[in-house]
């Protein structure tokens, strides 16, 4: 015994050593685990502009014209990918309800701008932002900054209460001005005289700074929407533009354009406050809500429909995608995508799912890919808007395309040929594929 004394008095000292030891290091472990910002999942930055189609912006085939001066988007472009045949709604709301829930609006209500019951998301829905989190623990920090407009205009906390963390902008349409409109913060209302393009990027450069963990920042713009006016002049190129109503009304194309590149020189300074490291972590998405409309819409559009209607020039919007793991880079991407895409999209992005979900299929393969699996077809609509002439569905394939309006008109497009639709082949009995097509257009609808 007097032997083994010696023995056990250093085993156990080496035992006390080793708890200590191993609860120190627990505590730093722990201590790391709080302030280390997580840095495995990629942040996503996801732009919506208002009421910009490809008649006024990039470089869609066989649309040449004036357009605005874009040199931060046009960027991100060549850094990675330009969908072309992209659609949304033919106005804001129902794009944005299809954006959000990944649904086709009928499932949702959401089909038009004019009346409540069609123009306000139903609070059971499950947005992606509160998707992601429900699926990741909690993972994001979401923020919602600009245009909300798919709840009541009084309902102050309304995207709040959809589980998005933080909400910053207007419940509306639009702002009344640019440089003197309401803003909302935490259910709380001020009015901001600070140009409107210029705060939304402030709120959300500050936002940014506050989060230690992945996040994903939803900024939608009012620009270029109505109403039309000359931006500060620190923002664009033309420095004799006239601040004045009636050389406004009379040449509301330049300011509309003004606009644009006022918007484009912000989101250049909002990607500029990224750190190096989280512009590597980062997935840029910007997209267009709807069409150009119809007061500064140009060729082609203006020969049949913009805004507003479900003719290309209303539905058929921009879409770029850059950032982190898009390795396709400067590419066109020909790819039927619908907005309902853009949900599954999302939550692909954040690691809380992938493929399909609802009516939306991920075209995450697409960004290393270009032989990946594709969409067969596209959808899309509008009603509630008291125009039986203009509400109604479209639906399209490869090549085809079929509108068909609530009183009773309908047109069938080649598109593959006929990309602006000047060919109505709707009475064409003698064209077995037009038929053939329309026959399988009117199938999928029925199935929908």
């Amino acid at each position: 015994m007097k032997k083994q004394f010696p023995h056990l008095i250093i085993l156990l000292f080496i035992l006390i050593f080793t708890v200590i030891s191993c609860s120190n290091n627990s505590s730093d472990n722990s201590k790391t685990a709080i302030e280390k910002p997580i840095t495995d999942s990629s942040n996503i930055v996801f732009i919506l502009i208002d009421d910009m189609g490809w008649d006024v912006f990039g470089n869609y085939p066989g649309i040449t014209g004036t357009k605005a001066t874009t040199p931060n988007i046009d960027a991100l472009a060549k850094d990675g990918i330009t969908f072309i045949n992209f659609w949304t709604n033919p106005v804001c709301t129902p794009t944005r309800a299809s954006l959000l829930t990944g649904k086709y609006n009928f499932r949702t209500g959401v089909g038009g701008v004019q009346t409540p019951p069609t123009a306000t998301l139903k609070s059971s829905e499950v947005v992606i932002q509160k998707y992601i989190n429900d699926k990741t623990a909690n993972k994001y920090a979401t923020a919602l900054v600009g245009k909300w407009h798919v709840s009541a205009n009084n309902d102050l906390t309304a995207p709040e209460s959809f589980g998005i963390n933080y909400f910053s902008g207007f419940l509306t349409g639009a702002v009344s001005d640019y440089y003197n409109w309401t803003q909302t913060s935490n259910g709380v209302q001020q009015n901001s005289t600070t140009y409107a393009t210029t705060q939304l990027v402030d709120s959300s450069i500050i936002w940014i700074k506050q989060q230690s963990k992945p996040f994903f920042l939803w900024l939608a713009f009012n620009a270029p929407h109505t109403p039309f006016h000359r931006p500060p002049l620190n923002l664009i190129t033309n420095q004799s533009l006239s601040d004045n109503t009636a050389a406004i009304n009379a040449d509301k194309y330049t300011y509309y354009l003004a606009s644009i590149e006022a918007m484009d020189k912000e989101i250049g300074r909002l990607i500029s406050s990224l750190t190096a490291s989280q512009k590597e972590n980062t997935v840029f998405v910007i997209m267009g809500d709807n069409g150009t409309p119809g007061q500064v819409a140009q060729e082609p559009y203006t020969a049949n429909g913009t805004k507003s209607t479900l003719f290309q020039g209303g539905i058929n919007t921009p879409l770029i995608i850059s950032g982190k793991n898009i390795t396709r880079k400067n590419v066109v991407e020909t790819a039927l995508v619908q907005a309902q895409d853009l949900f599954p999209t999302f939550a692909a992005i954040a690691g809380a799912g992938s493929g399909n979900y609802m009516d939306g299929i991920s075209i995450n393969p697409l960004f290393t890919n270009a032989n990946a699996t594709k969409r067969t077809y596209v959808y899309t609509e509008q009603f509630g808007q008291s125009s039986p002439t203009t509400d109604g569905y479209t639906i399209r394939n490869s090549n085809y395309k079929l509108i068909h309006l609530e009183d009773g008109t309908e047109y069938l497009f080649k598109l593959s040929t006929d990309p602006f639709e000047q060919n109505n082949l709707i009475s064409s009995t003698s064209n077995t594929e037009a038929q053939e097509n329309l026959v399988q257009l009117r199938v999928l609808k029925t199935n929908l």
